[in-house]
């Protein structure tokens, strides 16, 4: 009896942890990065300031990118931010935002990563960019190391979409047509 009660306290267990990790329907788990984080633009100047998923504002829908700070990290998400670019969407319809886990970086490049940031910043000042310096979001949503994740959330914060690795063309296609309909969904309101 006693096996019994630890097999199915070990289940118990077991289902908490993994409810934590994302899945179509659900919502994100809260994440705060109090160091590092957010960068702000600041006239030509970036400051950073803490940030959480509180920020995330709720009536409009969040495409959120999960790196790791490698550049194939960068490469995985070019063909999706060369589209959104050409896209050319109206500003404020929904929001972009970038966490870069900076403790993934390869050993001695943190400043190229940093210094890429803000580049990425001042090209793009309404996106929030993220630096994340000890993997907070990596281990909040349960994400694969040294890899990418884009997360579509839509207006009431459920993540309608959820991809990891490598994204086709389809994967792509799928996302612009999903983010379509959410910004549609909400002007229609």
């Amino acid at each position: 009896m006693l096996r019994f009660k630890k097999c199915l306290l070990g289940l118990a267990l077991l289902g908490s942890i993994s409810s934590y990790a994302l899945e179509i329907g659900g919502t994100l788990a809260d994440v705060s990065i109090p160091t590092k984080g957010e960068l702000v633009l600041n006239k030509s100047k970036i400051d950073y300031k803490a940030w959480s998923t509180e920020t995330i504002r709720r009536g409009s829908p969040a495409l959120i990118f999960h790196l790791a700070a490698r550049m194939s990290s960068d490469n995985i998400i070019a063909p999706l931010r060369s589209r959104l670019e050409e896209r050319n969407f109206t500003p404020g319809s929904f929001q972009s935002i970038s966490v870069v886990n900076i403790n993934d970086a390869m050993w001695g490049t943190s400043g190229m990563v940093s210094g890429e940031m803000e580049k990425n910043k001042r090209a793009h000042p309404e996106a929030t960019m993220v630096a994340d310096d000890a993997s907070r979001g990596l281990k909040a949503w349960q994400l694969k190391e040294s890899s990418v994740a884009v997360i579509l959330l839509d207006a009431n914060g459920k993540i309608r979409y959820l991809k990891e690795g490598k994204l086709s063309s389809k994967d792509i296609d799928t996302i612009m047509s999903l983010l379509d309909k959410e910004i549609a969904q909400v002007a229609s309101k």
